[in-house]
């Protein structure tokens, strides 16, 4: 059970991450990718709204902050002896994903496609063969150019799912898109179900697994807000997985297959499963069983669900699909680029000859590292392997989309118990949530700017609140204050007896009008010339309700203390010595003037005195002289 300072940290991270959900949202509004057809879109004052791009993009980054922030101090949370169970972890889950249940596309236009490929498939246009220009209308306005012509390169179990959601939605595009979301919450159900499961068996917390795998807010931004098919595939992978480490491989092997009749990239978890199902045998030749067993049941799985899906095996030969975009976070699509443009120039290869040998020396290098991973993991963690090949792949792969990294970083939350990479993870995440813009602008300098400051207003926030004392520098501000109502200027060489032209709340004197100072800049032991200079005669005690805190005006005399709680006690040696009169008429140094007279008293020379406030201190036990 939770304390109830950890409760109230929860609920301030709940509140956190929703605010930022919902400013998400409406950011997404004006930098998002928001249907063509869209009557809110034609409004005049929308397009002038969605022209203002730095306050856009700024909006939308300050959304992002927030989330991320609540997730890391969650994740602080979830570190604790007394962390949030399970059941909070999923609720914060629901509190932050219900304002993107509801949004447009934000970062991506990918659910368009989906929409035009299930439709298709229900008109009966073969989407391995053809692109969505051949089926025209509004959805063909949605889709970027580069795949108007393209074949989809999921399998048939995805595309039969957004024929079904198709189907029912009709031509209605926000029908479609929340169809095409429910298809992603059903991923996220799986990966509910399987991800605390996985990590018991690995010997991780199944909160901290939960927090860094499914709270993550790459999973709540791209997943759900933009309803991307890896929530699907990443499910089933991992349901498949969790099954087959509770010594149910078969049914385990047909989950993975099916992903992989999503996306093609599950069938890595195909490999990784080997291992899993031969330490469930015995016998020498377990490895060997293992291996036709998962092929044999993986096979099946494919052939039974292609033929009643009535597809065909058109996906294979469209799976370089992806490679026609080119994007920045792909280290060998860059190579080959750069070193194209090179051989060009030299005469040596073509840009696509150059960019070819790349991308296949990566898929080759990658393969190579995947079966290292095998080999070094298969025993005791062969999900973190997974997790790993899935990496190297991604880090070598032609093109790499952020919510790709999705693919590596779920099956390590679940299973990693490394420090270092569960570090790697957390801070991957963080940079590739803050580097994606919004689909619906193009990079340039409005767009960095309005991103910068969206983030740096929300981090600054947050580094002012848990650094700068407010309540000391609130305290300091109020003392200044008062010290400054407080201060009265008074005269160095001031007259004695009363004057007409005093106000009341002086007492024996009136301050020079032309020669004032402060009294926080006299010194006590002033001379040089003016040795006459002091207190003047009469004066020796400051009279209650003469000083500003007896004033009529309330707001001056609420600005100040009360002058008895600042008493400025001067303490003068107790001598016994009869005093001495002498001639001059002025006192020099050790001596006191009374009246016109001198007394010696046998002083020492002053000496810089320290003063402070003080209470009422008794100096001596007889009457001070």
């Amino acid at each position: 059970m939770l304390l109830r300072i950890d409760t109230i940290a929860l609920q301030r991270c709940r509140q956190l991450g929703l605010a930022g959900s919902a400013i998400l949202v409406i950011g997404g509004v004006f930098a998002g990718v928001p249907p063509a057809r869209d009557p809110l879109l034609r409004a005049p004052v929308f397009e002038q709204l969605r022209a203002l791009t730095t306050p856009a993009v700024m909006c939308a980054y300050v959304g992002v902050s927030m989330l991320l922030l609540a997730w890391w101090r969650l994740g602080r949370l979830v570190r604790r002896r007394d962390a949030p169970t399970t059941r909070d972890l999923l609720t914060t889950m629901a509190w932050w994903g219900a304002p993107l249940l509801v949004t447009m596309p934000i970062f991506s236009r990918d659910v368009y496609s989906y929409l035009a490929q299930g439709t298709m498939t229900v008109l009966g246009i073969d989407a391995y063969q053809y692109g969505p220009a051949a089926l025209g209308g509004p959805l063909f306005l949605d889709i970027p150019s580069i795949w108007h012509s393209t074949p989809a390169p999921y399998g048939p179990v995805f595309l039969s799912m957004a024929g079904d959601v198709t189907g029912i939605t009709g031509e209605s595009t926000w029908l479609g898109i929340l169809g095409m979301r429910v298809l992603a919450l059903g991923g996220l159900a799986l990966l509910i179900v399987s991800v605390p499961r996985i990590a018991r068996s690995a010997g991780v917390d199944p909160g901290a697994a939960l927090w860094l795998g499914l709270l993550n807010p790459m999973v709540l931004i791209h997943l759900v807000a933009d309803a991307h098919n890896d929530a699907l595939m990443l499910g089933l992978m991992m349901a498949g997985l969790a099954l087959a480490l509770e010594r149910r491989p078969a049914a385990g092997v047909a989950l993975v297959a099916l992903a992989a009749l999503v996306k093609a990239p599950a069938a890595l978890a195909l490999v990784f499963l080997v291992p899993i199902w031969a330490s469930q045998l015995s016998g020498a030749t377990r490895w060997l069983r293992a291996a036709l067993a998962a092929g044999g049941v993986g096979a099946a799985t494919v052939v039974v669900t292609t033929t009643v899906a009535g597809m065909g095996y058109g996906w294979i030969g469209a799976l370089d699909t992806p490679m026609l975009a080119h994007t920045w976070t792909s280290i060998t699509t860059d190579l080959g680029y750069w070193t194209g443009v090179a051989a060009e120039k030299m005469g040596l290869a073509t840009g696509a000859q150059m960019l070819a040998a790349w991308r296949m020396a990566g898929l080759a290098a990658a393969g190579v590292i995947c079966l290292v991973l095998l080999r070094r993991y298969h025993r005791h963690e062969p999900v973190v392997g997974l997790g790993l090949g899935l990496a190297a792949v991604l880090a070598l792969a032609p093109v790499v989309h952020p919510w790709y990294l999705l693919w590596a970083i779920i099956p390590l939350a679940a299973a990693a118990r490394s420090a270092r990479v569960r570090r790697a993870v957390v801070v991957t995440s963080i940079v590739m949530t803050v580097m994606v813009l919004p689909g619906g602008v193009q990079p340039s300098f409005d767009v960095f700017l309005g991103a910068a400051l969206g983030a740096g207003l929300v981090f600054g926030i947050a580094w002012a609140a848990r650094n700068v004392d407010w309540e000391r520098a609130l305290a300091s501000a109020l003392a200044a204050g008062r010290q400054m109502m407080q201060s009265e200027p008074v005269a160095v060489d001031a007259k004695a007896a009363d004057d007409a032209g005093g106000h009341r709340g002086h007492d024996g004197m009136v301050p020079e009008r032309l020669a004032r100072v402060n009294v926080g800049d006299v010194h006590l032991d002033q001379g040089g010339g003016q040795q006459g200079a002091g207190v003047a005669d009469g004066v020796g005690v400051v009279r209650p309700g003469a000083g500003v805190e007896h004033d009529r005006r309330v707001f001056v005399r609420s600005l100040v203390e009360p002058v008895e709680q600042h008493v400025l006690s001067v303490g003068l040696t107790d001598l016994d010595r009869e005093a001495q009169f002498l001639a001059d008429s002025r006192a020099r140094v050790g001596q006191i003037g009374i009246r016109g007279q001198t007394v010696d008293v046998g002083l020492t020379r002053a000496e810089t005195a320290k003063i402070r406030p003080v209470q009422y201190i008794y100096l001596h036990d007889e009457t001070s002289r």
